[in-house]
């Protein structure tokens, strides 16, 4: 910042919030009893500094406007946000700097929305202000960011976000870096992981079943490709408790089903009866049956611990005996069972099943 100067003896002075002292010849004053000239260069400095904080809180306004609209509701939502981002940069003790505060003092003189005493006092407690409408953490959502999530489009990774969300976090970034001094980059990247944490295990936490019954039913994943593995879990509640959202995201539909079928075989079955039965129509669809039998039943059906529950449900299952042995897709799904018929004495309930095997115009043999 550019030497301000006594005006009395031209000497530098030390300017504190909206006062002045020169150390030399000992004269103070308000800023207003500063020369002209000096007081232009406090201004111009202020403009210069205050600029980033500026554009961060108009970044959040125009992102919430733009999804929001444009009232003095959706104005008073984004000033909120704003001052959260102010009062949460501003907690840690070594934060709230001389110069920090001088500058929050100049903003609110302009913009009159919040006052610079507010804004400190909330910090200064150590709980910002708001922060139970605005916090984002990876464990902790507010009430703002949570009544955002079921109107978000489907997450998908990689894909970027709509425009106004990406402009408020963006601006809510530049806020917290403005007071905080940490790389704004760095704090957006924390509070997008954040919230793509909590965007992408909503589908899991609040399920659609009929949306994931119609998605399989008629095998369309345009909306949502984990449909078959949301479908089960959403449908089977009791047997997925034991795993975290994120943990449940990590997982493929065929990983989930070898899981629960190693704890409790007959859950596993049943699941994957429920899978079968919603997609029955497209058995016939080698695309389909191979995705199905092929690589999602794959790792239960070779479980030895499911094997013998299994054998003992295709005796008593036509339906499901025709699922897995007329199906589009042939392959090591039926040898393993066939194997297991073996290893479990059950001759005939082999025989059976290779007759079936015979009449499927998809069966070439077995290599």
């Amino acid at each position: 910042m550019s030497t301000i100067r006594c005006p009395h003896c031209g000497s530098p002075v030390m300017v504190r919030g909206n006062r002045w002292e020169c150390g030399w010849c000992g004269d103070f004053g308000d800023i207003p009893s500063l020369n002209r000239s000096e007081r232009i260069k406090l201004s111009r400095a202020s403009d210069a500094a205050l600029e980033d904080l500026e554009r961060g809180v108009l970044s959040i306004l125009e992102g919430i406007q733009a999804h929001f609209g444009s009232g003095e509701k959706e104005r008073l939502l984004a000033c909120k946000l704003a001052i959260y981002g102010m009062s949460h940069a501003l907690v840690p003790a070594n934060n709230q700097t001389q110069h920090n505060l001088q500058l929050l003092q100049v903003f609110f003189q302009r913009y009159s929305f919040c006052t610079a005493g507010e804004v400190l006092g909330a910090a200064r407690s150590g709980k910002p202000a708001f922060e139970d409408q605005f916090l984002l953490t990876k464990e902790q959502l507010g009430s703002f960011w949570e009544s955002l999530l079921p109107d978000l489009p489907q997450y998908e990774a990689y894909k970027a976000w709509p425009n106004w969300l990406y402009q408020t976090v963006d601006g809510l970034s530049d806020v917290e870096s403005f007071f905080s001094g940490e790389d704004s980059s760095t704090l957006f990247d924390a509070l997008q992981e954040a919230l793509d944490a909590h965007w992408s295990a909503y589908p899991l936490l609040h399920p659609d079943l009929a949306t994931l019954e119609a998605a399989v039913r008629n095998w369309d994943f345009s909306e949502n490709e984990w449909a078959c593995r949301d479908l089960l879990i959403a449908a089977f509640p009791d047997a997925v408790r034991f795993w975290s959202a994120e943990e449940l995201l990590e997982m493929d539909t065929m990983e989930l089903l070898g899981k629960v079928g190693e704890w409790k075989p007959e859950v596993g079955i049943q699941m994957m009866k429920l899978l079968l039965d919603t997609a029955e129509r497209h058995l016939q669809e080698p695309e389909a049956a191979e995705q199905l039998l092929g690589n999602d039943l794959y790792e239960l059906c070779q479980n030895q611990t499911v094997q013998p529950k299994l054998l003992a449900q295709l005796k008593e299952d036509a339906r499901l005996v025709r699922q897995l042995f007329q199906s589009a897709y042939v392959g090591d799904l039926q040898e393993e069972l066939l194997e297991a018929c073996n290893w479990f004495g059950e001759a005939r309930l082999k025989a059976y099943l290779l007759s079936l095997l015979a009449q499927n115009p998809y069966f070439k043999g077995f290599n």
